[in-house]
């Protein structure tokens, strides 16, 4: 019994480190051509001047996601972030996990649109609002608990908005035959807006 769960914790880390390595690869490749051109100190600043405002609006972004919900190994993946999730106590740090899993599952989602699975696009968009829904619970225990959760929800506000975009993005790839269940994500996103609205203004 003791090898069989020292066999599965050794496979979990490895899967863990292989997931862990893509991550930094994509986000290694979206960094260059931001690493390359800051080498020019007066461009950078300019540049960074004329988009302030822009940057305002879309400050958020969202996390490369890993393994796609269409590979075989995602259940893995899955199983980690449940293990992961059930080991945290902290209510902030729950939070914070459920809305990171949450931009992950939404980036998924948008991802499995453009290659045309939409089907599995739509379902995942909705886990992401699972994700979503939960992080919202675990802000509001934290709050009764007299923790300060300003942070965390600011980040919460920021990223509804960018799920509202990511869904209007799917809207014109997936079939029409989703836009029911796409209405009905889009009023659960809505209804999330107001709950972190009301949590900044208590």
């Amino acid at each position: 019994m003791r090898k069989l769960l020292l066999g599965f914790s050794v496979f979990l880390a490895l899967f863990y480190l292989v997931t862990h390595a893509q991550v930094i690869r994509a986000q290694t490749n979206a960094l260059s051509p931001t690493v390359s051109t800051s080498m020019d100190k007066d461009k950078t600043e300019k540049s960074m001047e004329a988009t302030e405002s822009s940057k305002a609006k879309d400050d958020y972004s969202l996390p490369y996601p890993g393994i796609l919900p269409d590979n075989p190994l995602h259940f893995l993946k899955a199983l980690r972030d449940r293990i992961i999730l059930m080991l945290i106590s902290d209510p902030i740090k729950e939070a914070e996990f459920n809305l990171l899993t949450s931009d992950k599952r939404i980036y998924a989602a948008q991802l499995l649109a453009d290659r045309g699975k939409d089907d599995l696009s739509v379902s995942t968009l909705s886990k992401s609002n699972n994700y979503f829904y939960n992080a919202i619970s675990s802000v509001s225990e934290a709050k009764r608990m007299g923790k300060r959760v300003d942070v965390v929800l600011n980040s919460m506000k920021k990223s509804i908005v960018k799920h509202q975009e990511v869904l209007s993005m799917i809207r014109k790839v997936v079939s029409s035959d989703f836009s029911n269940q796409l209405q009905i994500e889009e009023k659960r996103m809505l209804n999330f807006e107001k709950s972190v609205d009301n949590l900044l203004l208590k």
